[in-house]
C-alpha cells in the first residue's frame, strides 16, 4: 500500500537509502534531500555535496557512505 508520494525534482541515478527515521536522496549534480520515514511527506533538510552522486549510498553503522565522481564521502559521527 502506497503512503505518499513526492516528486524532488533533478535527475536520479542512485535509489534513496532508508534508515530507522530517515530517508536519504542523492541526485546526480549533488543535491541531498532528505525525508522524514513515515506516514507523511515531512523534508527535513536539502544539503549539496560538491560533486554529484551516480551509485546508490551505503548506510553502516550509522553512517552514510556515498561515491560522488572523484571521491567517497562519509557522512555521520
Amino acid at each position: 500500500k502506497e503512503a505518499w508520494k513526492q516528486r524532488l525534482g533533478g535527475q536520479f541515478a542512485a535509489s534513496p537509502v532508508i534508515t530507522a527515521d530517515r530517508i536519504y536522496c542523492f541526485d546526480q549534480r549533488g543535491k541531498t534531500t532528505v525525508l522524514a520515514a513515515g506516514p507523511s511527506v515531512k523534508p527535513l533538510a536539502v544539503n549539496s555535496l560538491d560533486e554529484g552522486c551516480f551509485a546508490s549510498p551505503a548506510a553502516v553503522d550509522g553512517s552514510l557512505f556515498v561515491r560522488g565522481k572523484a571521491h567517497l564521502y562519509c557522512i555521520g559521527n
